[in-house]
């Protein structure tokens, strides 16, 4: 009995034993892991978890890093088995689910990457990685119902997340909800105003008739700002609109050389129109000397209301502002005609990026002043 007794506490400790090194191994990993993800080397993970699994080829947490390093470089169907097997062995953590699926939408395998975020999400139903990468998967397969709830979901876990705020808008417009679509494409432009897909999100807002921002082209770069504002009844311009007026001003600063024409419609009072082009001067030039040293600012100001195209909507704004950069090189407008949008290449988890243009600078039927 004394034997058997020595021989259980042996096997105990030795157990014991195991379990501690395998704890310890693991916490090494994931320090390891995050370390190398977070500070984006991803060739070094690779690395040192090839290292890892040349001497531990079972280990869950080093099949996961490894795989997810593999992916960061591109590398998704080598990825693959890696992810597959750290799940087969660890198989009850979402985030060992979320990023299988992620091997499997590169790798085109839609149906296992759905089951993955669904097994992800029954591990952990507010993991918002898994509820926004559904929604994508929802979202191409046109099931759209779904995956505007599964955007909602997520949205309720991360207010800003840009996926789900962008799709929510695409979704909306595709089921014709015209109002929703709009504050949606106002909230996504909140909380990112720069960019492409702002750009394009701007063009479908003011297809809807909404100005809340526009896009103006300044040379070879597009610029989003939201809509300039003044005072009620007076030509003093909103304090709101300050920053937008400060990046214009910081955009044309940067850009050396053209000169900023700054146009003011304003139906039927041309006057005011006069003082709301000269108050948008003096604020830039007081931000940005140079530019009045320079004298790169003009003004135009025209009593008839804007008339504009966007992506084939006919719009006409009683009282609005314009900018554009000429082209000092050729001697004209930049940025006038069509601007043609076009999605990127490969996947795009932002859907439905589409294809539009912005309207030609309209021509106007009364009376300009420039100075």
């Amino acid at each position: 009995m004394v034997r058997i007794a020595m021989i259980c506490v042996g096997i105990v400790v030795f157990l014991s034993g195991c379990a501690v090194q395998e704890f310890g191994s693991n916490l090494k990993y994931n320090i390891q892991g995050e370390y190398y993800l977070q500070e984006k080397k991803y060739s070094g993970g690779r690395q040192a978890f090839q290292e890892a699994l040349q001497k531990d080829p079972a280990n869950a947490q080093a099949l996961y890093y490894y795989g997810r390093f593999l992916l960061a470089e591109g590398e998704a169907k080598t990825a693959l088995p890696y992810l597959e097997k750290a799940v087969t062995y660890n198989p009850g953590d979402s985030n060992y689910h979320f990023w299988l699926g992620t091997a499997y939408g590169e790798n085109n395998l839609s149906k296992k990457e759905r089951a993955s975020y669904q097994a992800a999400l029954r591990l952990d139903p507010q993991h918002g990685l898994a509820l926004t990468a559904l929604g994508n998967n929802l979202l191409q397969a046109g099931e759209l119902d779904k995956s505007y709830n599964l955007y909602q979901r997520a949205l309720k876990i991360w207010p800003d997340n840009p996926q789900a705020l962008y799709n929510r808008a695409v979704i909306l417009r595709k089921l014709n909800r015209e109002p929703e679509e709009k504050l949606a494409w106002r909230l996504y432009l909140d909380s990112y105003p720069a960019g492409r897909f702002a750009s394009i999100a701007t063009d479908r807002l003011n297809s809807l008739g909404d100005s809340s921002y526009r896009n103006y082209q300044l040379g070879a770069r597009t610029v989003t700002l939201s809509e300039i504002h003044f005072v009620p009844l007076s030509a003093e311009l909103s304090a709101v609109s300050h920053p937008s007026l400060d990046l214009l001003g910081a955009a044309v600063a940067n850009m050396k050389k053209g000169k900023l024409h700054v146009i003011v419609y304003q139906q039927n009072n041309s006057r005011l129109a006069k003082k709301k082009a000269i108050a948008i001067r003096r604020h830039l030039e007081k931000r940005f000397p140079q530019l009045r040293d320079q004298k790169r600012i003009r003004i135009s100001w025209f009593e008839v209301p804007e008339e504009r195209t966007v992506l084939g909507k006919k719009l006409v704004l009683n009282e609005s502002v314009q900018f554009f950069l000429a082209d000092p090189g050729k001697g004209k407008i930049a940025g006038t005609g069509e601007l043609k949008i076009v999605e990127p290449a490969g996947k795009v988890k932002i859907a439905d990026a589409g294809k539009g243009k912005t309207g030609k600078k309209p021509v106007p039927q009364k009376k300009s002043v420039k100075k």
